[in-house]
């Protein structure tokens, strides 16, 4: 009896991560925004494969895939073009043969979706707006029918005009797997493509998302690095499937994580200090500051504005660039020399024009 319950738990265990493998697989795959190769999925453990035996790793790829292609997901295998029959395979979901064709829902639920989505299109800061517009480009096609442009995949620019893109590909996909982990509060992990250009893979607990300059931006606690770092959401290339929660820490503001023009620059920060007038309204002070630094009051009724900067020229550039709400660099010496060098040369072009 022990002997025939041993072998039960057994197969039940092999069972269950056949069928996280599966799952896993099927994540990685739909959140990919370029097709995998045979290597990057055999040989990941997390997905589930990655064992010292190669050709056991790639069997169970195969019968993986065969499971998927009983309940209607196909994953296919894809070649650039003028690739050879040497090269590595690629590995993707026929996207086309797999999800459901135009037609599940109405023309008028489609038209009155596409009403909603138009009007969260119209707000400038939302974070999943490159989600939003897969999304209608997909209803304009229900709304207006095979053989209309939409079929070409139209979708709006942010100021409102209509363009026409294919799909927003795997970056859409990409942008919903991050989305959905914050939303569920779930730790995600990804590839990620730096400034640079190297590839890593982090796993990030996502505390906040924003926008800026028409990027999405994620900041949360980066298992890496140990630290509280900010992605940028266009460069993240694949995610795993969401697991383990978690909570955001009350301290966490994502104000303090917000870009301005002087934090884009090599070496260490340091602390720079400018003033505003009395006369000019709080509000008007927190928006140029994005809430960030410390603002404190003089004893002459001004304000003086206290953050850390990595470029003294850009701060004393974001400085002028502000000039008319009374903002002037304060300290030190050499922001303020960067200030006057500024107006210096600006008079001097237009002395010459």
């Amino acid at each position: 009896m022990s002997v025939r319950k041993s072998s039960e738990a057994d197969g039940g265990r092999g069972r269950n991560e056949t069928a996280l493998r599966v799952l896993n697989l099927l994540f990685v795959l739909n959140s990919s925004s370029n097709p995998l190769t045979t290597e990057q999925i055999v040989s990941d453990s997390d997905l589930g494969y990655g064992s010292d035996n190669r050709a056991s790793d790639l069997k169970k790829f195969k019968r993986d895939r065969d499971r998927l292609a009983e309940h209607g997901i196909h994953v296919v295998e894809v070649r650039d073009e003028g690739a050879t029959a040497t090269d590595g395979s690629r590995w993707t979901i026929d996207r086309a043969s797999t999800y459901a064709p135009a037609g599940v829902i109405s023309r008028d639920d489609a038209d009155t979706l596409l009403r909603a989505v138009d009007e969260s299109l119209s707000r400038q800061e939302i974070p999943y707006r490159q989600a939003l517009l897969g999304i209608r480009s997909k209803l304009v096609a229900l709304t207006q029918g095979p053989g209309s442009g939409a079929d070409a995949g139209e979708t709006r620019r942010e100021d409102g005009t209509d363009r026409c893109d294919r799909d927003d590909g795997g970056a859409g996909r990409c942008a919903d797997a991050l989305w959905s982990a914050f939303a569920m509060k779930r730790r995600i992990r990804f590839a990620y493509l730096d400034g640079r250009g190297a590839e890593s893979q982090r796993t990030l607990e996502i505390w906040g998302v924003f926008m800026q300059d028409g990027h999405t931006y994620y900041v949360g606690l980066d298992e890496q690095s140990g630290g509280v770092r900010t992605f940028r959401a266009d460069r993240v290339t694949r995610c795993w499937r969401p697991a383990g929660s978690y909570t955001v820490p009350p301290w966490f503001d994502v104000r303090d994580y917000l870009f301005l023009p002087f934090d884009i620059a090599g070496g260490l920060a340091s602390k720079a200090c400018f003033t505003f007038d009395g006369s000019i309204g709080e509000d008007e002070v927190v928006a140029i500051t994005h809430g960030r630094g410390e603002l404190e009051h003089l004893v002459d009724g001004r304000r003086l504005w206290t953050v850390k900067v990595r470029d003294m020229r850009a701060a004393a550039a974001f400085a002028l660039s502000h000039a008319q709400a009374s903002m002037r660099p304060f300290s030190p010496q050499k922001l303020v020399d960067e200030w006057n060098s500024l107006i210096g040369k600006a008079v001097a072009a237009h002395a010459e024009a």
